[in-house]
Formats: C-alpha cells, structure tokens, sequence
C-alpha cells in the first residue's frame, strides 16, 4: 500500500471537474469548466472560481467514485468505523481485522491514509477560502455563495476527523511552514471552529439549491450539519432548533423505503454526484457473485424487531453453508452506465433522531412535540408500531437502537454514536474479547508524528 504524508499533500492543486455529458453540465452550471487551474487563475473570475470550489465536491479524498470502500474519508468512516463498531465488516478478506478487532497498530496504513484523505481536503478548502477572499475578479453574489459552500465543505470533513481521532491540528490556512509543526488542539475547539464555519454558511448560502439534484449545498444543508454538531456537543436546545428548520422546510418528506436513495429523492438534504448513478457503496456491498463482501455483524442484523422493513428493503440474506449473512442493500446498483443513485451524505431521518434524542434531553418525552412523536416518524416509515418508551433512560435507549436500524452502513453512525453517548465499552465489550475503552480513537498515524514532533499519541497506543 503506498503511504503518504502530510508534506506530500501541502500544495495549492484544487481540481475542476471535467463535464462529458448533459448532467453534469446540470449540475455545474457553467459550460465549459476547467479540469485543473494555478493558484493565480484559480479565482480569476466566477466561472474559475465556481470550478475550483466545485473540485472540491469531486474531489476523491473525501469519496472515491470507484475502487475499495475504505479508501477516502468517508469511505474510511463508513468501513473502519463500521467494523470498529458492531455495525459492518468486511468478511471477504482479513485485512481490516485489526478494526474489527479494535487492536489497531499505530503504523496502520489505512489509518495515516485516511488522517491525509481529512487534510488534502482541508487544505484545498482553505485555499478556496484565501482565493476567494484575496479576488478582485469574482463578482460579490457569487463569492458569497461559494464561501458559504467552502466553509460548509471544510467543517464536514473537520468533523470526520475529529470524530475519528479526536484533538488534531487545526489548519485553517495554507502556510506550510505553519501547518507542518500544529500541535493536536482540543477537539472542544475543534468543535467550536465547526460551528463557526457552519454559522458562516448558512449566512452565506441561500434557502435554494445551486446546482440540480442538490448535489450542492444549500442553507438548509448547514442546519442539518449543525443540528448533528450541537447533538454532538449536548447542546440541545440548539440541536431541536436546527433539526426543526429542516423539519418545517417544505422541501424535504421521508420517503418510502424503496426510494429513500434514489437521487431524485426528497429525503435528500444533500448527496454527491456520481457519472453513472452508482456509488462507491453499491459497488462494494452489493455482491458480485455468490459471497458477500461487507456484511452486517450478527448482533445487529438480529436485532430488529419483527415487522421491521428495512430488513428486506436495506438489507439482503445470503446463505454461505450453515451460515446467513446479510449485506447492506440502501444501494441497489453495483455498476450502471445510467444509474439512479448518487452518494447520500445527509437525509431527513437523520433529522428527526436528532430532534428525537435533542427532545429526549431536555425532558420532552411523550405527547405533542416529543421524542416519541419524532422517533415514530422513523418507525412508522419502517412500518412499526409507536415506541413504548416514556421515560428518559428507555427513550435514549430506544432512540440508540432506532439510529442502529436506521443508519446502519452509512457514514460512521454507529461508531461515532457509541463514543459520543460513552457507551462503547458497554455495548462492544461483551462482544469483542479484545475491546479496549481506548480503543474508541483510531491511533495518530505514526507517520505523522515521525513528521511533526509536536503531535502527540493516543491513550493506549504505543
């Protein structure tokens, strides 16, 4: 596996997206965007300007559009962090074992791989930020606009990162000779940084979308990242807030199960374009043959209530000797020339679990404006009964369980639910013989530290 540093990602290189086909031109909105521009043409006017943030969407650090699952950031969290949890694991190979065994070596590739898939994407966002600001030749509309897209694009990938290693450098410009010797900041400021850059965007981003298919962000993107971060930080009034914004917006509606991903879904909050309506998701969990790739761990698949639908809808049982598995389907297409689905990366369930836990923290637990109204909003899609839940203690339980069912194989969710609610040790202790309360940070690559002195290491890694 070829390793690479953070010295190695440290250039100004924000890549266009080059558009072949109708669309993508939809999804631009310029007719002939650059496929690579210099620092100095990047933000010479809006239509370079509005292809350097657009290379940020594309760019396959965050999500790779083909190849193995693990392989960008989000992949990284979905997979690592799946496996990391009791939510999926990868079952045709042993390479990612040590995640699923939660005895992680510092000098894991895949973990330095994903800290530098974070940071190439940062540092491409903050070099938006400092071209957009510097430029005299991108009108003031379209400046706003794509600031706000940028300082959005930055605090999601912020997230992710902080998510999976807790306190680490905080680059927010492009100087090298800065960004190289950062020490790890607390990841309370991390957060704090977060919340300023989505405050930020939803100033400057507007209610409509700017692209079609809301493969761009909009305002109301940034609330619904916003109410994660505030549920994040156990600030719940603030959590309700953003999660009802999105709620109340008349744009989104739960769809059904069967359409839920589709990219014309208006479930979609936000989702990434792909060429040939497939995902990076599809491809890997849908098998190509006879055994599955990324399955379900047992705990989980045999943990939904009878009735649940999503257990034929987003999940598919496949027989291997004495042995069923079950592979993830919210995806269907593993391949296509003309697909329908893109990448999901926030959707309106999410929304109402947040809400739901937000409630449920400030006491609000049955009735009229609940977390019981809002999590059967999720259940009844499912096609269960309400939730029997009235009390605080059983509704956040009841709440952690609907987030496992609903979220599963999406994004790092129940990884990062279990370290945010302290209740790793809990649950993945009885399963995992080798489970470490340490073990709920990945390692700082020991890569990275060979680099930068200042870095410090993990709890309960060597």
């Amino acid at each position: 596996m070829k390793l690479f540093s953070i010295h190695t990602i440290c250039r100004v290189l924000i890549p266009g997206i080059l558009l072949t086909t109708a669309s993508c031109k939809k999804f631009i909105e310029v007719d002939v965007p650059i496929d690579q521009v210099s620092s100095d043409k990047a933000f010479l006017n809006d239509a370079t300007a509005l292809s350097s943030v657009l290379g940020l969407y594309a760019n396959n650090n965050m999500l790779a559009s083909s190849g193995s699952t693990e392989n960008s950031l989000l992949g990284a969290a979905t997979a690592l962090g799946g496996a990391a949890a009791d939510d999926i694991y990868l079952s045709s190979s042993t390479y990612l074992d040590e995640f699923k065994t939660n005895t992680i070596t510092v000098g894991s590739g895949y973990v330095n791989n994903t800290w530098n898939y974070a940071y190439a994407v940062i540092f491409a966002a903050n070099s938006a930020i400092e071209g957009l600001n510097a430029s005299t030749g991108v009108s003031a509309g379209v400046k706003q606009q794509l600031l706000g897209e940028t300082y959005f694009m930055r605090a999601f990938i912020y997230f992710y990162l902080t998510n999976l290693y807790g306190d680490v450098p905080m680059v927010t410009s492009t100087v090298n000779s800065v960004n190289l010797t950062l020490p790890r900041a607390p990841q309370a400021e991390i957060y704090q940084m977060i919340i300023s850059d989505l405050k930020t965007a939803q100033e400057n981003l507007a209610d409509a979308y700017p692209s079609a298919q809301r493969a761009r962000v909009n305002k109301a993107a940034a609330a619904a990242l916003l109410s994660r971060v505030y549920l994040y930080t156990k600030d719940y009034a603030n959590a309700e807030a953003q999660a009802t914004a999105v709620i109340n917006n008349g744009s989104y509606k739960l769809e059904s199960l069967d359409s839920a991903f589709f990219n014309t879904s208006n479930e979609v909050i936000w989702q990434r374009f792909t060429f040939y309506g497939y995902t990076v998701f599809g491809l890997n969990f849908v098998p190509s043959g006879t055994s599955p790739n990324y399955v379900l761990y047992p705990s989980l698949a045999a943990s939904f209530e009878p009735g649940d639908a999503r257990m034929d809808k987003w999940m598919k049982p496949l027989p291997i000797g004495n042995v069923t598995y079950y592979y993830p389907y919210k995806y269907k297409l593993r391949n296509a020339t003309a697909g329908n689905e893109y990448n999901v990366l926030l959707r309106l369930a999410e929304q109402y679990l947040i809400r739901a836990e937000a409630r449920a923290q400030l006491g609000k637990i049955t009735g009229a404006g609940s977390a019981a109204e809002d999590l059967d909003m999720v259940r009844t899609r499912a096609g269960l009964p309400g939730t029997a839940a009235a009390s605080q203690s059983s509704m956040l339980l009841a709440i952690e369980k609907e987030r496992a069912h609903e979220l599963f194989a999406e994004l790092g969710h129940r990884w990062f639910d279990l370290k945010r609610t302290n209740r790793a040790t809990a649950v993945l202790g009885p399963q995992k013989p080798t489970w470490k309360a340490t073990a709920a940070l990945f390692p700082i690559p020991a890569n990275q530290i060979l680099y930068n002195s200042n870095l410090t290491q993990n709890e309960g890694y060597k």
